[in-house]
């Protein structure tokens, strides 16, 4: 199935709020095209003068295009009239300069016998204005592949408030190519203002498609990214924005049984999950308004940290220990996490019951966009990633699952790994184990360089790590300090190959002991490390101080907190 738009058929929509008719910058002035003339809506004033063209594209017997002009010139009495009344539903184009200037504005749309479409003409300033539709943009020229998409979304959460400069919201309808292998098109098309927060859209479908109805607004030039809302739109089938919920959220819905209804709105209209959401939009309101006591979260964070048996000689402070402190869930982030799992499993579930692949992939890609756009930033969201790849794999060949999902899914075991390493590997717990090859090929072991040292340092790097290669000059003087009491440095490099790995060695002259994650004579690079998977290395540089023990004393700091750290050690 090709996922594709007719040419006509994906539109963008936007809102000006009322407030938008100041005078100054930012005013706006209503036009007419009806299908015998441009005129100014009663009242309206140009300032300064404004020249209008009116076009269109034609073809004769022989394919040999011309153009024809309906109208060139400047409005005589608040009116331009064509040369000719359009008889047939045509796309033209709209262009208007100010005076002569030459950078004017143009647009497109479907001008219909017996019909008008309305335009507006932004003023932000002497070389600054835009052209947009407003309220409809109606672009249908095959009844059969028709499709249409109406709403209100004056009371979206957010978008209430009145302020006192002139404030832009934009509704744009977007579909973008498959997030997995690329397939499809993207589309994207001109803005259309829109009246009083209302908007109707109709165009022409090829077939079933995936879009998304983004919502956004600029203030004084400043973008505000909002809400997106998703649909699966169809050739004959209408559809409405209408509210989830009794929070300011919003939905699509189609006006009979379709894709849409069956694979969106079955789960997204569940009452268990429209009140979660209310619920979560509550929690976040409460979230803005009353903040957790920071000494309690502290104290909770403190109260749950875990020394390992082998690691009760250290001293881990308090101090210390909350330099890793997490953030603590709220009620909100919970709520939020109940979200995505219920949202991901009633996708799964379709996603299973979907025989027809490319509906399958459909599925899939909308729980995917999901996760992108809903702006739910979930602990879960990692773990429902791959059980929905999984279950779409189930649905696929197996040349598309071994180049395409395997490794996605893969990628993303090793980014939750590593982070569940990174929060888990702590002061006070024991340092995983490894050994690796030096340039020569000797091995070398944490467990024989902390037998032969009482502290040792733990630097991972690449010969690419600008901070990486400026820690070196301090910690060569810290080494030539402090090696004769009983301190070691071990790097280990992530580099992608041998080459880079060695050069870099050999040019900043590291006198420690200089490791490579390798397999066999080949670099591993970090995306491949074993170690830097056990050490949940997420960026470097990233340091680990260890014990004799084997214990980790501390990790991530910088230089001159080395520094102080073995300055205290009794041993030094």
């Amino acid at each position: 199935m090709k996922r594709v738009l007719a040419a006509l058929g994906l539109i963008t929509v936007s809102l000006i709020i009322s407030s938008c008719q100041s005078s100054g910058f930012n005013r706006m002035t209503r036009f007419t095209l009806s299908s015998e003339s441009v005129r100014l809506v009663q009242d309206a004033v140009v300032q300064p003068p404004v020249w209008v063209a009116v076009s269109y594209e034609t073809t004769d017997e022989k394919d040999k295009a011309s153009t024809v002009v309906l109208a060139n010139g400047q409005l005589v009495d608040g009116e331009l009239l064509f040369s000719h009344r359009v008889a047939e539903p045509t796309e033209v184009q709209i262009s208007v300069n100010f005076g002569d200037n030459e950078d004017g504005r143009e647009i497109t749309t479907v001008l219909k016998p017996n019909t008008s479409v309305d335009v507006g003409l932004i003023y932000h300033g002497p070389h600054s204005h835009g052209l947009y539709l407003i309220r409809t943009n109606h672009r249908s020229l095959v009844e059969n592949r028709r499709f249409s998409l109406v709403g209100n979304i004056s009371a979206l959460d957010g978008f209430e408030q009145k302020l006192l400069e002139p404030r832009r919201v934009y509704v744009a309808l977007r579909a973008t190519s498959s997030i997995l292998d690329g397939s499809g098109m993207t589309l994207n098309s001109r803005t259309v203002l829109v009246d009083e927060g209302e908007f109707s859209i109709e165009g022409d479908l090829d077939e079933p498609t995936l879009v998304t109805l983004e919502i956004y607004e600029r203030n004084n030039g400043q973008r505000w990214s909002g809400e997106y809302l998703h649909a699966i739109l169809e050739p004959g089938v209408n559809y409405r924005v209408v509210p989830l919920g009794n929070n300011g959220k919003y939905a699509v819905q189609a006006d009979r049984d379709s894709i849409h209804s069956r694979f969106v709105s079955s789960w997204q209209f569940d009452p268990t999950l429209v009140s979660l959401v209310d619920r979560w939009m509550d929690s976040q309101e409460q979230e803005r308004n009353i903040s957790r006591d920071p000494i309690e979260q502290q104290k909770e964070f403190i109260n749950n940290y875990r020394i390992a048996e082998e690691c009760d000689h250290l001293v881990v402070t308090d101090r210390v220990k909350l330099e890793f402190a997490d953030p603590l869930p709220t009620a909100y982030q919970a709520i939020g996490n109940e979200i995505v799992k219920r949202r991901s499993a009633s996708l799964r579930e379709i996603l299973r019951n979907t025989q027809d692949p490319e509906l399958a992939r459909m599925v899939f890609e909308l729980s995917w966009t999901l996760f992108i756009d809903d702006k739910i930033y979930s602990d879960s969201d990692t773990d429902e990633r791959i059980a929905t790849l999984l279950e779409l794999a189930q649905k696929m060949d197996q040349e598309f699952v071994d180049q395409f999902i395997t490794p996605t899914v893969e990628n993303y075991k090793r980014e939750r790994d590593l982070i569940l390493a990174n929060r888990s590997l702590l002061p006070g717990q024991i340092a995983p184990e490894f050994t690796l090859n030096t340039i020569t090929g000797d091995e070398v072991s944490l467990s024989k360089v902390l037998n032969d040292n009482e502290l040792v340092l733990v630097d991972f790097w690449a010969s690419w790590c600008g901070p990486c290669i400026k820690s070196f000059p301090a910690l060569k003087k810290m080494y030539s300090k402090y090696k004769d009491r009983g301190f070691e440095i071990v790097t280990i490099s992530l580099d992608d190959s041998l080459e880079d790995w060695v050069t870099a060695s050999k040019t900043h002259e590291l006198p420690w002991i200089d490791l490579g994650d390798t397999d066999d004579v080949e670099m591993n690079g970090w995306d491949a490390s074993p170690s830097a998977m056990d050490y949940g290395v997420l960026g470097i540089p990233n340091k680990f101080l260890i014990d004799k023990e084997g214990c980790i004393v501390n990790k991530h700091f910088s230089d001159r907190e080395l520094n102080t750290l073995l300055s205290r050690q009794a041993v030094f």
